[in-house]
Parts: C-alpha cells; structure tokens; sequence
C-alpha cells in the first residue's frame, strides 16, 4: 500500500481570503489636507499612523487618532482631511477580497492593540517592497532579496483581520458561545457563564452569584457542578487566567496592573494561582512559546 493512502489532506478554509491589492501607500501629509472623496467596488484600510484625522464615511462621522482604523466597504463613498492643526500620517491600501467574513467590519472603527500596530508594522514593511513606487504596480520580487514580498503583505493584512475579529467578538476574551466547551448548557448554565464573563475584571463571591440569580448557595453549587463537572469559583478564576494571559501577551501592563485589574487580593495572590493552573509563573509564560 501507497504511504500516502494512509493520510488526509484537510483542506484549508479560509474565512478571510486577501486574492490582491488594488494600491498600497503611506503618506506624510500637512495639517490642511483635504481629500474631497471617492467611492469604489473594493475595500480600502485607512491606518492613522501619527497625527488626527476627520472621516466622512457615507453619512458618519469619524474622529481618528494616532492607532486607530478603519475600513471602507466597496461603493462606500469616504472622505479624508487633517485636524487644519497637526500634519498626519497614514497608511492607506485598497484590496479586493469576496469573503462573507467582511461584513464584520461594516461602519466599526478600531484602536489597535500594541500586537496588531506590529502587523500593520509587518504589513507597511512589506507592502513598501511590493510596492515602491505609489499608485503603480507591485514589482516583481520572485527574484531578489525582497523575495515574496507581496505574499507576505497580504498575509500580514489576514492575519490583522483574523486578530480583529477575534478580539472585538470576546469578552476579555472569552467567547459567550463556549465558556464552557462541548458542554449543552441550561438557560441558566448559560446566563451564568456570561454573567461570570461579564465581571472576570471584578471581584465575585459566591454570595454575589447567590443573590445575583436568587438562588441559594448548596443549589448553585451541585446545579453547576452537574452542569459543567467543575465549580463555579474554578470556573471563574479559570476566566481570570484566560484573561491574564492575554494582557500578559499584549505587553501593556506590568504583573502587578494585571493582579488589581483581575481583581487579586496581591500580586503574590496572583502569582501562586497562575502558576497553580499553568504549571509556570506569569514571568516564565510571557518567555515561553505558548504566549506566542
């Protein structure tokens, strides 16, 4: 028998799919400029780098700062112009892509965290090879030095996309729909998971949850554990990890921020749990390859 007759091949599907960049550019313009406006059948990234600027989009209006960004769907007709204080900065590429998965993106403005400024950072690095000269054609990289240059832009650009979603579709950042994996969860399973999501940066007792849902303490516990097979208090300090590890990942707070933000009693509190239930200190996973 063939080798290969004994593997699969999974197809990959891919919910944001990139097929090409119409212009890709970044421009350094005066506190005055004025872009009258444009529509067009694709979709357009417009990435404040420094500086401020007003957005007509349609008929909303959008103040966006430094780290901010936004996307404008195909035959959207937008606008673009300086404060008339502060020159600007901004990246801006126009793409055409058919996935459902953009609809997301519809009429949002997005203050990037500090790991999606590196993608776009990826991104401009990139696309600037792609594309050295603004408004003309990608130039060839098969083969030179900046080889695949343009492959690896728009894999930078998926890559902020997907990120996007899946932060702005959590909460802190666990998804409603599966607090609790492959478990079929009651009315009231459920409006706890999310009521526990809901509060992971506070600091819940038992007693809360009781008087929150009305229920008294002995029921709750049994009903939760017959729900789920762990308690509820493991439960949400389970949350509380979850959402440790991803502001440790985005590097803007220190150990102790994190402990008071998830509502620790100290940073040695929070220490001693995560490591409980990570088998290593919040120092050894921000160095580890699982915080990547």
């Amino acid at each position: 028998m063939d080798v290969s007759d004994a593997w699969f091949l999974y197809e990959n599907k891919k919910y944001i799919d990139i097929e090409g960049l119409y212009s890709f550019f970044y421009a350094e313009r005066k506190k005055d400029f004025h872009f009258p406006g444009e529509r067009h059948d694709f979709w357009e990234l417009v990435y404040v780098d420094s500086g401020e600027v007003s957005v007509i989009a349609d008929n909303r209006f959008h103040m966006l700062k430094q780290g901010n960004l936004i996307f404008h769907k195909p035959m959207e007709f937008h606008t673009l112009a300086g404060n008339n204080k502060n020159p600007h900065n901004v990246l801006i590429t126009s793409f055409y892509t058919s996935s459902e998965k953009m609809s997301f993106f519809n009429g949002k403005v997005f203050a990037l965290d500090q790991h999606q400024r590196k993608l776009v950072s990826l991104f401009l690095t990139e696309g600037k090879k792609a594309f050295p000269v603004p408004f003309a054609p990608p130039v060839d990289t098969s083969q030179s030095e900046n080889f695949g240059a343009y492959q690896l832009a728009i894999g930078y650009l998926e890559q902020l996309l997907i990120d996007l979603v899946r932060k702005n579709s959590m909460i802190c950042p666990v998804e409603k729909s599966s607090l609790i994996k492959g478990v079929s969860k009651a009315p009231l399973i459920e409006a706890l998971d999310v009521y526990l999501a809901e509060n992971v940066y506070g600091h819940l007792q038992l007693q809360d949850i009781c008087e929150k849902f009305n229920i008294g303490k002995s029921s709750l516990c049994k009903l939760y554990k017959d729900a789920t097979g762990k308690s509820i208090i493991d439960h949400y300090i389970d949350l509380k990890i979850i959402c440790a590890k991803h502001l440790i990942r985005e590097e803007e707070l220190n150990y102790t921020q994190i402990s008071e933000k998830l509502g620790f009693a100290s940073i040695h509190h929070f220490t001693r749990t995560f490591k409980r239930r990570t088998d290593m200190s919040p120092s050894v996973y921000e160095k580890s390859i699982l915080n990547e």
